[in-house]
């Protein structure tokens, strides 16, 4: 053996020996978090079926709580939101929207469903935010108050929330979430047994997709149809009944999700708020809490509640869950370097010497380290040091563990509140915690290393989340490939949509075919961020909503027509624009043109505002002359399936 070989083998072997004995501990600790759960969760089981002889949300003695939004671009479904907040089960409930610099229709959709009126008065503090244009009371609800400001991002937004409330306490919501009617009244139950102590409560978030949603309530609970959104589902089981529930039993709780958490109002304004330099800011508002209570010598707990439940949609794309997975871990690195202060300090109690400690090396350092051993294993195959049987014990022992930690979770869920009750669904479950340990675990390592590199070149950026929406129609129409969004107002108000179309068009800075790049292409549903939607044919132009934009593929469908795109609608026709055409391998593409005689068809459609050719400001109209618009009808962008003319 060369000196290299030597070398080479005693690092392999070292390494090996250190990966594995990380392993053991790291599983270690996992399994006594993961019991510290189930007593826990029995404790809380007992609690919840004790029923009180009053009507709780009838009671004087629950702490006002004001509903945080943050709303950029949610034109769509911010109307349904709100009245789905507005419809929960609490006494002293204040709705806080802050439109965050929309670019869309958001704040035209709250003063056309709400009747908005201007708040004559100067704003009393110096908010912690971006500029704060206007903000605006409900005349038809009270307790809705609309904030507006210039966009600053989400914890801006949600700092100028939280300052401009009176409220003794703030809920933490996205404007996508649906929460369970009693859920507020479950979730402040920590501040009632101890309102001095109690600075934050948590509830649990689930998977909505292909749920059935009707009048912003979760009326059915299924199991997602996909594999990826199944294991999701699983791994929300795990972290909620398991993760969270032991780390509070620890009186360790670090995490509380943003999508749905309730914090003392003044304890947050203490620490500041919430930053602006994290895109993580529900776990760094936590850690901070923490690190500043124990500076200030002030007794506290933040706890976590199983039973309160708010329903999110998870991604469905590996693409999608990749962005998303890449962004918590940069955030989670973020915050762990930011409060490298706490660790291993007796000062910090619990959450110094032993949760985050293990949360960082288990959560940020254990999937780079698993990684790592995915590439010792064919070095030490070619070293010739590999021992099978000892690798094949080792990988059992993995998966077993992997399997068992898994299927706790999914004990725990059925064992408790059982949203579940299918026994299909309980074994499908079963099965995702077997799946998920061959691929999907090995994914989720090389996520964690492509987040490094990120976080180590400064990204910053959120990332594209694609839904494809839930609501009273999404169960309806999910077989035929459409998406459903919560309609604008106008239409929400009659609901007298029939079926939705099959597609629409989307503008995105990305193709699947292409990363990096943009363009155009067909989606056989609509899904981006912000402000999805579709072009439908209306005979008045002025229901078209934003600027719009498309999304192109090669399943789009040849067929006649084009389109045609200028930025001044005052120069309509004349200007050029797109046809479908045959590209030289066959493909089917848009080529610019001033003559839609040379693509597949014999037209396309030309922007224009001339009342004679589609009345009202401006849209697409169709025509078989790129000089001309014709027609009394156009096509403008909305953001409903639904077409707005029936």
């Amino acid at each position: 053996m060369t000196t290299l070989e030597s070398v080479g083998t005693t690092l392999v072997v070292g390494s090996g020996v250190f990966i594995v004995t990380y392993y053991l501990l790291i599983n270690v600790g996992y399994l006594l978090i993961h019991v510290l759960a189930l007593f826990q969760l029995r404790d809380n089981v007992r609690e919840s079926g004790w029923n009180p002889s009053f009507r709780a949300f009838d009671s004087p003695f629950y702490p006002g709580v004001a509903m945080v939004v943050p709303a950029y671009n949610e034109a769509a479904n911010i109307v349904e939101s709100v009245r789905s907040m507005l419809a929960l089960n609490y006494p002293d409930q204040e709705i806080v929207v802050v439109n965050d610099g929309s670019s869309d229709a958001t704040l035209d959709r709250l003063e056309e469903a709400f009747g908005l009126r201007p708040v004559d008065a100067e704003v009393p503090y110096d908010v912690p935010s971006e500029p704060i244009r206007g903000v605006y009371r409900s005349a038809t609800h009270e307790n809705l108050l609309v904030v507006d400001k210039e966009n600053g991002g989400k914890s801006d937004a949600l700092n100028a929330g939280v300052w401009l409330t009176d409220q003794e306490l703030f809920c933490a919501v996205d404007a996508d979430t649906v929460i369970d009617r009693d859920a507020l009244l479950d979730v402040v139950a920590p501040f009632l047994e101890e309102p001095s102590r109690t600075v934050a409560s948590g509830g649990t978030i689930r998977v909505a997709n292909d749920c059935v949603v009707q009048d912003g309530q979760v009326k059915e609970t299924k199991l997602p149809k996909t594999g990826l959104a199944g294991v999701q589902v699983m791994e929300y089981l795990r972290a909620f009944y398991s993760g969270r529930l032991g780390l509070a039993r620890l009186k360790g709780l670090i995490l509380i999700s943003g999508a749905f958490g309730v914090f003392r109002t003044d304890r947050v304004r203490e620490i500041g708020g919430y930053r602006h330099d994290t895109i993580t800011e529900d776990f760094d508002v936590v850690v901070r809490l923490h690190e500043y209570l124990s500076d200030n010598d002030i007794d506290y707990r933040i706890e976590f509640v199983p039973e309160p439940v708010a329903w999110t949609e998870v991604p469905e794309s590996l693409r999608s869950l990749g962005r998303q997975r890449r962004r918590w871990y940069r955030g989670m690195l973020e915050t762990v370097i930011a409060s490298r202060g706490l660790f291993f300090r007796r000062r910090y109690g619990r959450v110094g010497t032993v949760v985050l400690p293990f949360f960082t090396a288990a959560e940020a350092i254990g999937p780079l380290i698993e990684g790592f051993g995915y590439v010792l294993l064919p070095l030490g195959w070619y070293l010739g040091i590999l021992n099978i049987e000892f690798f094949l014990t080792f990988l059992l022992l993995t998966v077993g563990v992997g399997v068992f930690l898994s299927w706790f979770g999914v004990f725990s869920e059925v064992w408790s509140y059982n949203r579940y009750e299918s026994p299909q669904d309980a074994a499908r479950l079963l099965w995702y915690g077997v799946l998920e340990n061959f691929g999907y675990r090995q994914w989720k390592t090389v996520v964690a290393w492509h987040g490094l590199i990120e976080f180590l070149r400064g990204e910053q950026s959120w990332g594209v989340m694609e839904r494809r929406g839930f609501g009273d129609a999404a169960t309806e129409t999910a077989a035929a490939g459409g998406t459903v969004e919560a309609a604008p107002a106008a239409a929400a108000a009659t609901d007298n949509r029939e079926d939705a179309d099959d597609g629409g068009f989307v503008w995105v800075d990305w193709l699947a075919d292409e990363p990096g790049t943009d363009g155009l292409r067909w989606l056989d549903r609509i899904a981006s961020d912000g402000q999805p939607g579709m072009l439908a044919s209306v005979a008045d132009l002025a229901v078209g909503v934003g600027e719009g934009g498309f999304v192109w593929t090669t399943d789009f469908p040849a067929g006649d027509g084009g389109f045609v795109w200028v930025t001044d609608p005052a120069l309509g026709a004349g200007e050029g624009g797109y046809v479908l055409a045959t590209a030289a391998d066959g493909s089917v593409r848009l080529a610019a043109t001033t003559d839609f005689s040379e693509g597949l068809g014999d037209g396309g459609f030309v922007w224009t505002t001339d009342p004679t050719l589609g009345a009202g400001d401006g849209g697409f109209v169709w025509t078989t002359d790129a000089a001309t618009g014709a027609g009394n009808q156009g096509f403008v962008w909305v953001v409903d399936t639904a077409d707005p003319a029936e």
